[in-house]
């Protein structure tokens, strides 16, 4: 990024992409259907999307801006806060509303003092690297949010080779496949899964 290169900055930068990451792959490529689907819960994936890029961007707003820009002031895609557009494209919008917030918070954290405190929405000032840790919490969060929506979904269990089989829920045939795996190695975790749940 072009920015400071001590070791706090590379850990922060470390964690930031994580995060973002983790949180880009639960949601690129989603079908409409599971990016509005609340799993009879009350927050869609796609609510989930918007309230991280929202609270990304009101963060960044208040540590870097002058003055900060709170939740009805942040540039929401198509001006909507509390609608949505039912649309694959209004999605991708919204993921890429995040990726610009995620993009704005690695180029601000690499040229600024971890150390000097910023302002937050509550009033309170803390040291950057706290407010960074806070943020990378809050994406990873709901990058956790989702996966459980999505695997309630697809009716998925654990990838092949992780299964904690819960004797009371019957996981066999709710594998994942990570692009890893090779259909050997598919077929040795089936075959042991299987073993497990005839027994």
């Amino acid at each position: 990024m072009g920015g400071r290169t001590d070791d706090a900055h590379r850990v922060a930068d470390v964690f930031l992409v994580q995060a973002r990451n983790a949180f880009v792959a639960h949601v690129r490529g989603l079908s409409l259907e599971e990016a509005l689907d609340a799993a009879a819960g009350f927050r869609s994936i796609l609510g989930l999307m918007k309230h991280t890029a929202g609270w990304s961007a009101v963060y960044h707003s208040y540590a870097f801006d002058e003055p900060p820009r709170h939740w009805d002031a942040v540039d929401w895609p198509r001006g909507l806060i509390e609608r949505i557009e039912p649309t694959s494209e209004y999605v991708d919008e919204i993921l890429t509303w995040f990726e610009g917030t995620a993009d704005s918070w690695l180029a601000s954290v690499a040229a600024t003092d971890l150390e000097e405190e910023h302002p937050l929405h509550w009033g309170e000032r803390w040291p950057l690297r706290e407010i960074v840790a806070l943020v990378v919490g809050h994406w990873q969060y709901h990058a956790g949010e989702i996966n459980a929506l999505l695997a309630i979904q697809r009716g998925e269990a654990w990838e092949f080779g992780e299964e904690v089989e819960e004797n009371h829920i019957a996981t066999y045939g709710h594998g994942v496949r990570s692009e890893w795996m090779s259909d050997e190695y598919v077929e040795q975790q089936q075959a042991r899964i299987r073993a497990v749940a005839e027994d």
